[in-house]
């Protein structure tokens, strides 16, 4: 690293020297950590751009009036209380849901501990999307059902939704569930980094 050595002397007392950053010094990475910041600034901008409508304002299928069955995902716990009420709305005999193997979420916990009469609880390996749509599949292929409600945050609808389309054997209607401000933020860049992923590495069933 290059340096300026600098001599302060005088009559009074001894020279001082020191040794101070030359123009050569300072900055030499700025420009790289700058490209790379704005590069970070542009994605995430598209991101939001193009994540905001297609993810956040996707709008629900009309509601049939009636499903073999009603599936809610793992995830949010506002997905449960949404996918009960159709449930409870008669809209369907079956309510499928995707229990969290870990017991966290404590709605589904209680639920599936001893399932009412039309609930069915499964648990998805992997515990992905891909792994919902593996188990519902199997779910639909023995009882021959031809027509599902799919419950999910809204967020998560578009890639859900592709993933059943292609997976699940049945007409699929999609109703979405609505999720706070903060969690909408932090799912729609994730959404895509997901997206991606099932696409590409994890396209199949």
């Amino acid at each position: 690293m290059a340096r300026r050595r600098t001599v302060v002397s005088g009559r009074a007392g001894p020279s001082i020297e020191g040794f101070y950053p030359t123009s050569t010094d300072a900055g030499v990475s700025l420009p790289r950590v700058r490209r790379l910041v704005i590069i970070v600034a542009v994605a995430l901008g598209l991101a939001y751009l193009i994540g905001i409508p297609a993810f956040l304002q996707r709008d629900d299928d009309p509601l049939p009036p009636s499903a073999d069955a009603i599936v809610v995902l793992a995830g949010s716990s506002n997905r449960l209380p949404a996918a009960e009420a159709l449930f409870n709305g008669g809209l369907a005999p079956t309510l499928v849901v995707s229990a969290d193997r870990s017991g966290h979420d404590e709605q589904r916990a209680a639920l599936c501990r001893k399932p009412p009469k039309g609930v069915v609880c499964i648990h998805a390996g992997p515990a992905t999307t891909e792994g919902e749509a593996q188990a519902v599949s199997e779910l639909v292929d023995q009882r021959n059902w031809d027509s599902l409600i799919l419950v999910t945050s809204r967020y998560n609808l578009f890639r859900a939704s592709t993933i059943f389309e292609r997976c699940v054997n049945a007409k699929i209607t999609e109703h979405g569930v609505d999720e706070p401000w903060w969690r909408n933020a932090i799912a729609v860049p994730l959404e895509w980094i997901k997206l991606g992923v099932s696409e590409t590495v994890r396209r199949g069933c």
